[in-house]
């Protein structure tokens, strides 16, 4: 009975480890095709060309501020991130929802939520000349 216990153990051990992994057997094949996708569009983050009306939004401006900078997006999207599904983890941040405003042929400006108070700051500006405006 004994040896039945270690045997489970170190079968349950192993089994951790190899999801621990992260099976990197279709990760490689799977990575491959979307480099050619990744270099068209430019990565997040990357900050608009000095000039450019992206340009003139700065970190922690509220909404009316930007709208009256720039004008109204072409669309929005508001979506929770993936911290609003880590337990606790609302209780302390404020840092599980965001609103995205999607400006056609230009990028976008992506502005967090503040869970408690509800006001939003900007706190990503992202120039995408491929920006589709959905």
């Amino acid at each position: 009975m004994h040896r039945l216990g270690w045997i489970l153990i170190v079968g349950f051990a192993l089994a951790l480890a190899g999801c621990a992994g992260g099976g990197s057997g279709g990760e490689a094949s799977a990575s491959g095709g979307s480099k050619a996708a990744a270099s068209e569009a430019p990565p997040k983050s990357v900050p608009p060309p000095a000039g450019h009306r992206l340009a003139k939004v700065k970190l922690d401006m509220p909404p009316a501020e930007v709208r009256e900078l720039i004008g109204a997006p072409t669309s929005e999207n508001t979506y929770q991130t993936g911290k609003a599904f880590i337990p606790y983890y609302g209780s302390v941040t404020s840092d599980t929802q965001r609103t995205e405003w999607n400006y056609k042929g230009e990028g976008r400006v992506v502005f967090g939520i503040n869970k408690w108070s509800g006001k939003q700051k900007v706190i990503r500006i992202d120039y995408d000349p491929t920006e589709d405006g959905n």
